[in-house]
């Protein structure tokens, strides 16, 4: 597992414990604040059609994915 994929996986259990310990927390709307700042972030180096091509990718990904395997996003090397 690359050293980036380390760091998402932390950061998300923190994001998941920080929702859990506080009950007043949405966590469907933590998840969709989180999707519209990585948007944001994608938004300011990729054109829209990369985004767009990209999610689309992903979802159609995760709708045939018979063998479950797990999305790997590579660097390019």
């Amino acid at each position: 597992m690359s050293g980036e994929q380390q760091i998402i996986n932390t950061l998300l259990a923190e994001l998941d414990a920080a929702a859990a310990a506080n009950p007043k927390m949405n966590a469907a709307y933590l998840e969709d604040i989180l999707f519209t700042q990585l948007l944001s972030r994608l938004a300011a180096r990729r054109t829209e059609k990369d985004i767009l091509h990209q999610v689309q990718y992903h979802l159609t990904f995760e709708q045939r994915n018979l063998s479950k395997d797990e999305f790997v996003v590579t660097r390019g090397c």
